[in-house]
C-alpha cells in the first residue's frame, strides 16, 4: 500500500512537472515563430511602402537659385563645382537623397523587369532573401527579381504566385515564406521574403529548449522520487510494524481463546445448558472468527498467501457457493436469486474466489432489509469476468463508497451495533481481488441497494 502510494504520489509530480515543462517550451516556441510573423509582415510593409512612395517634383512656381549679388543662377552659367565625395572619396550624384529621406528608386527598365532587389529591413538584411514578382491581368509572372536569383527559379516564382492569388489575400504565408500583393502605376506585384532561415533557427531553439526541459524534468523526477521516498519512509516504518503486532498478536490470542473454548465445552458438558455460558460461547467464537481474519489479512500482507493460479470452472464455483448459501438466506427472510451462466472459465485461486463470494454474499445478508432480495451475478468479459453480488437495503452513502473497504471500518456505527462483523471481511476481499490483478468497487443507489463489483481478467 505505501509502494502505492509512493509511485501515485511521484507519478503525480511528474505529470505536473511535465505539464509545466511543456507549456514553457510552447510558450518559447510559440513566442519566437510570432516574433518572426511580426518582423517579417513589418517588413513586407516597409519594402511595400518604400516602393510606393513617389518622388517630390519641385513646383514651376518655385524661384530659381541667386548667387550672392541677387543674380539668377542657370544651367549654362552655374559655377562648375567639383562633385561632392563621401568619406570612401567616392563622388555623391546629383540625386543624392537629403539628410532623413528615402533614397530615391531607379525606374523599372521599359520591359517592366525589375533590376534592383527591395531593401530589407536591419532585423532581416542578413538572413532572409526576397524577390519580387510583375504579374499580368491572368497571374503569371512577366518578370521577376531577387537579391539572390540563383535560389529561385521561374517555375518556383509562378508557384509562389499561384499560391499568393490563391489565398485571396493581401498578405499571408506559404510555407517559410511571406508574401504581399500590391498594385504600383496599375501593375500587380508580388513581394516575397523567404523567412526559412529565421524558421530553422525558431526550430533549432525549440529543439535545444525541449532537450534542456527534458533533463530537467527527468532530474527533477528523480529528485521528486528521492524526497517522496524519504517522506513516506516513517510511513512504511510505522505500517511494517503494525503488521508484525497484527501477525503476534493474533497467534497470541489463538492460544487462550482455544483453552476458554475447551473448557467452556467441558463447563457445557458438567452444568448443561446455562445462559451466561452460552454469552461465554457465543464470544469466544466472534473472537476466532476475528483474529482468524486478521491472520489471513496478516498472511497476505506478509506474501505468505499467494494465489496457486490454475484455470478452472467458475460458474460451478460459484454454485458452489451460493446453493447452501439459500438456507441461510431464506431462514433470514431474504431472497437469493443467480444469474450464472455455464462456462466460464477463468485462470485464478478456486478456494481464494470462493472465499471471495462467501464474504460478498455474508455483507450483503448483513446489510439487506428485511424481505430484501440478494443477488449474485457472474458474466464473461472478453477473457475475463464479471461478478457482481447486489441487495436492497440501505445502501451505502457516496462519501464511504471507497472507505468500506479499509480494515475495521464499518458505516455508521450508531446504527449498525447490532449487525455481526468486525469490518475486516471486505478489506480481505480486496486483497483476495488484488491478488488476482483485478478491481472491486462498490456502486449504490443510497436508501435503496448497494451492488459490489468484481472485475477479473483472464
Amino acid at each position: 500500500m505505501i509502494a502505492r502510494l509512493r509511485l501515485r504520489l511521484t507519478l503525480l509530480v511528474i505529470a505536473v512537472l511535465v505539464i509545466v515543462t511543456s507549456g514553457i517550451v510552447f510558450a518559447i516556441s510559440y513566442g519566437n515563430y510570432r516574433a518572426v510573423d511580426r518582423r517579417a509582415y513589418a517588413a513586407l510593409n516597409t519594402l511595400s511602402r518604400s516602393r510606393e512612395r513617389p518622388a517630390e517634383p519641385r513646383g514651376d512656381g518655385d524661384p530659381p537659385p541667386v548667387d550672392a549679388d541677387g543674380k539668377a543662377i542657370t544651367d549654362d552659367d552655374a559655377p562648375a563645382t567639383p562633385p561632392p565625395v563621401d568619406a570612401d572619396g567616392k563622388a555623391i550624384g546629383d540625386d543624392a537623397p537629403a539628410e532623413g529621406e528615402a533614397p530615391a528608386r531607379a525606374p523599372a527598365p521599359p520591359d517592366g523587369r525589375l533590376t534592383e532587389p527591395p531593401d530589407l529591413d536591419d532585423g532581416f538584411a542578413s538572413l532572409s532573401t526576397t524577390y519580387t514578382a510583375l504579374l499580368d491581368d491572368d497571374g503569371g509572372v512577366e518578370s521577376w527579381s531577387s537579391d539572390r536569383e540563383t535560389l529561385y527559379s521561374d517555375a518556383q516564382v509562378q508557384a509562389m504566385a499561384d499560391a499568393a492569388l490563391a489565398g485571396g489575400r493581401e498578405t499571408g504565408r506559404v510555407g517559410t515564406q511571406y508574401y504581399r500583393l500590391w498594385t504600383l502605376d496599375g501593375v500587380k506585384r508580388l513581394t516575397v521574403l523567404d523567412a526559412r532561415l529565421e524558421h530553422l533557427a525558431a526550430r533549432s531553439v525549440l529543439r535545444t529548449t525541449a532537450l534542456v526541459a527534458s533533463l530537467a524534468c527527468a532530474l527533477l523526477s528523480f529528485a521528486a522520487w528521492l524526497l517522496i521516498g524519504r517522506m513516506v519512509k516513517p510511513v512504511q516504518e510505522a505500517f511494517e510494524r503494525q503488521k508484525q503486532f497484527v501477525w503476534d498478536a493474533s497467534h497470541e490470542f489463538k492460544t487462550p481463546l482455544a483453552v476458554i473454548s475447551a473448557n467452556a465445552e467441558v463447563l457445557a458438558g458438567e452444568i448443561g445448558k446455562n445462559e451466561y455460558l452460552g454469552y461465554i460461547q457465543s464470544e469466544v467464537r466472534r473472537t476466532d472468527r476475528l483474529v482468524q481474519s486478521l491472520l489471513t489479512l496478516a498472511r497476505m500482507d506478509k506474501g505468505t498467501v499467494t494465489a496457486r493460479m490454475a484455470r478452472f470452472d467458475l460458474s460451478n464455483a460459484l454454485l458452489e457457493v451460493a446453493l447452501p448459501f439459500e438456507s441461510t438466506v431464506f431462514e433470514a427472510g431474504r431472497t437469493l436469486e443467480t444469474d450464472i451462466p455455464e462456462g466460464v472459465f477463468i485462470k485464478g485461486d478456486r478456494e481464494m474466489l470462493q472465499q471471495l463470494a462467501v464474504i460478498l454474499l455474508s455483507n450483503a445478508l448483513k446489510y439487506s432489509d428485511a424481505g430484501g432480495v440478494i443477488r449474485l451475478s457472474l458474466a464473461q468479459k472478453g477473457h475475463g469476468c464479471r461478478i457482481s453480488v447486489y441487495n436492497t437495503g440501505p445502501g451505502i452513502a457516496p462519501e464511504n463508497l471507497e472507505r468500506i473497504f479499509d480494515r475495521f471500518y464499518r458505516e455508521d456505527l450508531s446504527h449498525n451495533s447490532d449487525i455481526a462483523g468486525n469490518g475486516l471481511g471486505l478489506a480481505i476481499a480486496r486483497n483476495i481481488v488484488e491478488a488476482h490483478r483485478g478491481k472491486i468497487h462498490a456502486e449504490s443507489d443510497y436508501g435503496k441497494n448497494a451492488t459490489f463489483v468484481v472485475t477479473l481478467a483472464g
